[in-house]
């Protein structure tokens, strides 16, 4: 099965299980439709954004963080993020990212080559250590939201923010996609 025909699928069990339930059916088919053309999507409280694994070990969880911060404010938690060290910078050691002042150490690279890091799995490391810390924030602002990840740590990651019950109900009716809520 083609990666789109998994993520129309992805869709079609998240409509199906009401993750859009709140909204009005001309915002519900906005998302859809915004989704489907390979957009990023958001609406009160909840979110979709694409999570690739690769991208973001290069250095990008800052801006897909940044991308989630009006849907986590309406859950009640004001996201600040920056990167504390990129992976490109000048006499870099690794890639860390600041999260409410959390800092987050993704990888180190390697003492015996520079420039290549010293972990198993830097593109699953790199997306899914910032979504955990997202759902601690959310979990300590008293929200039944949590950001999962589908397809993590690969190019066709994607991620979403929505009902907790929802997200497992998806995550757990195909055995097409793997679906972690961190």
């Amino acid at each position: 099965m083609s990666p789109m025909t998994l993520f129309y699928q992805l869709i079609a069990g998240l409509e199906g299980e009401g993750l859009w339930a709140d909204l009005a059916e001309d915002q519900k088919t906005a998302c859809i439709q915004g989704l489907r053309s390979g957009e990023d999507v958001t609406w009160s409280v909840g979110g979709a954004w694409q999570a690739d694994g690769e991208d973001l070990a290069e250095g990008e969880v800052e801006a897909w963080l940044r991308r989630m911060v009006g849907p986590l404010q309406d859950c009640g938690v004001q996201l600040q993020v920056a990167t504390v060290q990129g992976p490109y910078d000048q006499d870099s050691s690794g890639y860390s990212v600041s999260v409410n002042g959390t800092v987050l150490n993704l990888y180190r690279f390697s003492a015996d080559e520079p420039g290549l890091p010293a972990t198993y799995d830097p593109w699953m490391d790199c997306t899914l250590q910032p979504a955990a810390e997202v759902n601690r924030l959310l979990a300590m602002a008293g929200s039944a939201r949590r950001v999962a990840v589908f397809w993590p740590g690969g190019n066709d990651g994607f991620s979403v923010l929505g009902d907790e019950g929802v997200l497992r109900r998806v995550g757990e009716s195909s055995g097409s996609w793997e679906c972690v809520i961190p």
